[in-house]
């Protein structure tokens, strides 16, 4: 079974589309600023570099992270490769709600989280079910998300 969210790929791309705009366009004001020495400029456009840089590869996960449940186990897979683990590795499925929306996490019995951003959904509701889905293809028990009471 593969778990992706209902977000199209068109819907990403636009996101990310905008980023790569907005970082251009932030390069493009420190370039033709008028009255500040070149040093001042270079020193001031090494950060905002460094920066955009950052935030468009981190947006860039959204793109293609997908869980595939099968009988061995789970299989998170994103642009840096895939991570695999067993259902018995596999402690919970939860949901996860924070400033940048609602997303679907794993929480292994060694302790790590893995949470899966690109399984984020506009509504807790839609977060809730996939939760549930994903619970019952993997054979666990249904959770509630830890930011429930």
């Amino acid at each position: 079974m593969i778990f992706r969210a209902r977000l199209t790929r068109a819907a990403r791309g636009a996101v990310c589309a905008i980023l790569v705009i907005a970082a251009a366009w932030a390069v493009h004001a420190e370039l033709t600023f008028y009255g500040i020495d070149s040093l001042l400029r270079t020193i001031a456009l090494i950060p905002t570099l460094v920066f955009g840089a950052a935030f468009v590869v981190g947006i860039w996960r959204l793109w293609v992270v997908c869980l595939i449940v099968d009988e061995n186990g789970a299989t998170v897979r994103n642009f840096r490769g895939d991570l695999r683990f067993r259902r018995r590795e596999i402690r919970e499925v939860y949901a996860v709600t924070d400033f940048t929306g609602c997303h679907v996490a794993l929480r292994l019995k060694v302790g790590d989280e893995i949470h899966l951003d690109g399984l984020a959904f506009a509504s807790p509701g839609r977060t809730n079910r996939a939760v549930a889905e994903i619970s019952q293809a993997l054979r666990l028990g249904l959770v509630s998300s830890p930011d429930e009471p």
